[in-house]
């Protein structure tokens, strides 16, 4: 992909490095995002909360547990009516 005459992409380097404001080194690779920690009311984190978070996630890995041994029981039988067929 070609963006433009070899004057213009200079000219627009030069515009670049004129501009004290943008964000330098923004997409380096190897450099981890700066992401804000959430910042949590102490009073807040008490043992419901921490046993309601634990509750939901132990439900949501049930789920995904049975969601994979139906599949997994799925291919099973499949693959053995097929080779069934085959023998």
């Amino acid at each position: 992909m070609h963006s433009g005459s070899a004057r213009t992409v200079l000219k627009n380097n030069r515009n670049l490095l004129k501009n004290n404001k943008r964000k330098k080194f923004v997409f380096t690779s190897g450099k981890p995002n700066k992401v804000e920690k959430e910042k949590f009311d102490h009073l807040i984190l008490n043992t419901e909360y921490q046993q309601s978070i634990k509750k939901r996630l132990l439900k949501e890995n049930k789920k995904r547990f049975y969601k994979i041994l139906v599949l997994f029981i799925i291919l099973f039988v499949s693959l053995m009516v097929w080779l069934i067929k085959v023998l």
